[in-house]
């Protein structure tokens, strides 16, 4: 029996979005794995997938599949494990603050209801995208010159906002007879810029840096390595480092409403 090709391709389909949330369930709850990595593994096995008959579209909804259900489940270990000490609360992600606070159970289901509006919400906003940034209305070609200038603009609004607050070291504090002194929010913009140019001179480096697979993968470059070191062992060291003895938590797993959390989920489905 002959299958008819809009049914191979819905079945390879179904297939691939169902293996690609049995692995998003898996690398989502791994600390420290970014999705990016994901992505990227999944990219660079896609040729074998393809050479051994699999669609390109089951494919593609394999490797969409994976990172959508990555990110949901990626909040559980980035907030639940490794959680400072409660003197610096006030400086943690609000899943750590939860944690402290015994709020577990309660910032997961928030996350969840979050992750669920956030995707409903966000196809429409598909659609829209396509029409204006695809063949239609053709504002992508016309916004990649600019694109560079945009994504400037919004690193230095980032970085003129930025509220952290340190203490200048001591011999610039008396050089200046202390008019650049303690919990300086000058000192917290100086420290976030200099980061900044870091990243940009790691990253330059990262993709101009020559590169070969030792396992003879096509395309290789610096970039998988690179974000496993920044997001998956960097990570894992700072669990080690700051993890503390974690309070009793409230099993409270209840939904928060939908309401009030439609306006901000729309908004962030925007931003994204």
């Amino acid at each position: 029996m002959i299958m008819e090709p809009w049914l191979y391709e819905l079945s390879w389909m179904m297939a691939s979005l169902l293996l690609g949330v049995g692995l998003g369930s898996l690398t989502g709850l791994i600390p420290g794995f970014h999705v990016n990595n994901v992505a990227l593994i999944l990219l660079s096995v896609s040729p074998a997938l393809l050479s051994l008959g699999i669609p390109l579209s089951a494919v593609a909804g394999l490797i969409i599949s994976t990172g959508v259900v990555h990110t949901f489940l990626n909040y559980i270990p980035s907030a639940l494990i490794g959680a400072p000490d409660g003197d610096t609360a006030l400086s943690l992600l609000p899943g750590h603050r939860m944690l402290l606070s015994g709020n577990a159970a309660r910032g997961v289901a928030w996350s969840a209801r979050g992750s669920q509006l956030g995707l409903l919400l966000s196809l429409p906003l598909i659609v829209v995208a396509r029409i204006i940034f695809g063949p239609e209305l053709g504002y992508y070609d016309a916004l990649r010159d600019v694109l560079p200038f945009v994504l400037l603009s919004i690193s230095f609004l980032l970085l003129a906002t930025e509220t952290t607050r340190l203490d200048f070291p001591r011999w610039i504090r008396r050089a200046t007879r202390n008019k650049l002194g303690k919990d300086s929010r000058f000192a917290g913009f100086l420290a976030a810029t200099g980061f900044f140019l870091l990243a940009g001179l790691y990253g330059w480096g990262v993709f101009e840096l020559p590169a070969r697979s030792p396992v003879g993968m096509p395309g290789a470059n610096l970039l998988l390595p690179s974000l496993a070191g920044l997001f998956g062992i960097a990570n894992l060291l700072d669990i080690y480092a700051t993890t503390s003895e974690l309070p009793p938590q409230k099993e409270d797993w209840s939904l928060p409403p939908a309401g009030p959390l439609m306006v901000p989920c729309f908004l962030s489905s925007i931003a994204g």
